[in-house]
């Protein structure tokens, strides 16, 4: 027997450790740039499917609208497509901001900006699957961002020009954020007072025994409120007089959440308002109950994406481009465990089921074998006219299930988590059994095998 410290690895081996990782990240930076491209040549031929940015016009009109109308904030209809500005007047306040900037700016910079979030927010969410920083998790992290960009959520992000991969940037970033850092939760709070679906992120903290973040994450939402009354007084008694709760208008195909599903089985009759109650209350609590096990079992990532799932289904509006959260998900498919088989099956349905995928949509939804092959997501097989008309009232059978299928795919993947969750916990005192065998013989063993030499 040979004393390992004797025979220290071979340089070259070190120098191949070393150079492995940096050649994996070359590759994943390339493959992201092509799909870049790849997304820009797609533009370029068809900006009329995919550079409209009728989100963007809203923004910076709104914030336009504050400065000089600010009373009227909730009353115009902005932008090209004649829209009613939805967010918070915190989130007016700070479109404000830049709203003396050209449209164009506005496009290009917010596109920019969304591209370039991808990697960060792999990177970021991989830190919570616990893989270690270092230049085989940024390989990862832009592997990640390549594909994710061809996700439906991302792309139809881009093509409304809406802000979905910054708000996902901030919450991610806050909860990768160590639990001792004090400002824990700001992000979290600012994410919230511009979008509400965030909120949820609070409670999720405050019960996996966070509560200094929580506590900062509920000041920092009530700062960005009180910052609407004090700057934006008859705004912000509009907003949150009730402007931001309108469900009787939201049964289209797009609002992929509890409400729109029932509202669409409904015919958005008198009870549906209350069958939403009932089944948000029902879902939320089993959804956070779900997050929260997982994190305390020290599943953070897994516990962040059932939380984004929680409030996806919960919220009266989840347009289809707000489950940007399938980025983690991506995350949590390629890294959550260690068997190779199920993150391969877990890859295939994330980028199955949200794929940007080339199929032919007639103009009022549906498959067309005649229509132009365009990247699409797998929703609009459903026939829908958009926000015009109400085709969605006329689904059957197969039609229900494309027509709502991000809403079900969220319902699975939080009862499967969570039975997962409870089935691990019960057989865990088996397992404690034979791991306390196992290492009683270990112990044994060590007690006769001399320190500092090789098994062999």
């Amino acid at each position: 027997m040979t004393d390992i410290r004797e025979h220290p690895p071979p340089t070259n081996a070190r120098a191949v450790t070393r150079i492995l990782p940096a050649v994996w990240l070359m590759v994943a930076v390339a493959l992201f740039l092509l799909a870049v491209a790849g997304y820009a040549v797609l533009v370029h031929a068809f900006p009329q499917y995919y550079w409209t940015q009728i989100d963007t016009a809203v923004y910076r009109d709104g914030g336009i609208a504050v400065r000089n109308q600010p009373a009227m904030l909730y009353a115009l209809e902005l932008g090209a497509a004649k829209l009613p500005f939805t967010y918070t007047p915190f989130a007016a306040l700070l479109f404000a901001a830049g709203s003396g900037a050209s449209f164009a700016t506005w496009q290009v910079g917010l596109a920019v900006l969304t591209i370039g979030l991808l990697p960060v927010v792999a990177y970021l969410s991989l830190g919570l699957a616990g893989r270690p920083a270092g230049l085989a998790r940024a390989a990862a992290a832009f592997a990640i961002a390549a594909v994710g960009l061809w996700l439906e959520p991302v792309a139809m992000t881009l093509f409304f020009g809406q802000i979905n991969l910054v708000l996902l940037a901030v919450v991610v970033g806050d909860l990768a954020l160590p639990d001792r850092i004090k400002g824990k939760g700001i992000g979290i709070g600012l994410a919230a007072g511009i979008k509400l679906t965030p909120l949820i992120f609070i409670p999720y903290l405050l019960f996996t025994r966070r509560v200094r973040a929580a506590a900062v994450g509920a000041l920092t939402f009530a700062v960005t409120v009180g910052l609407g009354f004090a700057l934006l007084p008859r705004a912000s008694a509009i907003y949150w007089g009730g402007q931001f709760f309108r469900p009787s208008k939201h049964f289209h195909l797009d609002n992929q959440s509890l409400n729109g599903v029932i509202l669409r089985l409904t015919h958005a009759g008198p009870d549906a308002h209350a069958y939403w109650l009932v089944a948000a209350v029902v879902v939320g609590i089993a959804g956070l109950a779900t997050s929260i096990l997982a994190s305390r079992r020290g599943r953070e990532l897994l516990g962040l994406v059932a939380c984004a799932a929680a409030g996806l289904l919960v919220s009266p509006v989840t347009w289809s481009h707000h489950y940007v959260y399938v980025i983690p998900a991506l995350v949590l498919a390629a890294y959550g465990t260690r068997r190779l088989g199920y993150r391969i099956l877990g890859v295939a349905l994330v980028v199955g089921l949200f794929g940007w995928w080339p199929v032919p949509i007639g103009n009022r939804g549906g498959y067309d074998p005649k229509a132009q092959l365009l990247p699409r997501g797998l929703l609009l097989l459903a026939p829908n006219q958009g926000n015009n008309g109400a085709v969605e009232f006329t689904w059957r059978g197969l039609e229900l299930i494309v027509g709502n299928y991000y809403v079900l795919t969220l319902l699975v993947f939080i009862a499967a988590t969570a039975c997962a969750l409870v089935l691990t916990r019960r057989l865990r005192p088996e397992r404690a059994v034979g791991s306390r065998a196992r290492c009683r013989v270990g112990s044994t063993s060590a007690r006769h095998r001399p320190v500092g030499r090789s098994a062999s």
